[in-house]
């Protein structure tokens, strides 16, 4: 029995010595991330005007509405270009310009030039005004003309980042 209960010790001993034995060996590792940072403009609504030969007030256009998303902090500027094939960064105001179907002469703008990406979208809008008193070009006695076949009613909105 005697025998019995030393191997049992040296037994125990033994697994004791092996978990004490055991280590842990570890290393670090870094996470590479390559974000690239962009913005993004919808396309506008078209920008309307309603207008009487000669009117008295000038008219202000409705809609024109569009966002922009941009990376968070990136900043960015806004421009417009008069037509549909845009270069440069285009310019704030485009004034006059002068639809060739109904001879009308209006001013376009932005309600903001430039600002800093959030990552959410932002809203901005084509503003437009057009001066009283002009004639304007309509055949159609007593009717409404509109310039739905001018060739130069297309404008961009520039977004530069």
């Amino acid at each position: 029995m005697k025998k019995l209960v030393i191997a049992a010790a040296t037994l125990a001993l033994g697994m004791s010595a092996w978990t004490t034995r055991a280590a842990t060996d570890s290393k670090n590792f870094s996470i590479d991330i390559t974000l690239t940072a962009v913005c993004t403009v919808s396309t506008p609504a078209n920008v309307a005007f309603t207008y009487t030969s000669n009117q008295g007030g000038a008219s202000t256009a409705t809609g024109g509405a569009f966002t922009v998303t941009c990376t968070n902090g990136l900043g960015y500027s806004l421009g417009l270009f008069e037509g549909a094939t845009p270069s440069g960064a285009g310019t704030p105001t485009l004034a006059p310009a002068v639809d060739n179907v109904v001879n009308l002469s209006y001013t376009l703008g932005l309600s903001a030039t430039s600002g800093t990406g959030s990552g959410a979208a932002q809203n901005f809008s084509v503003t437009g005004s057009m001066a009283a008193g002009q004639p304007g070009t309509c055949v159609t006695a007593g009717g409404v003309c509109s310039n739905a076949a001018a060739t130069n009613r297309t404008h961009t909105v520039i977004l530069t980042y």
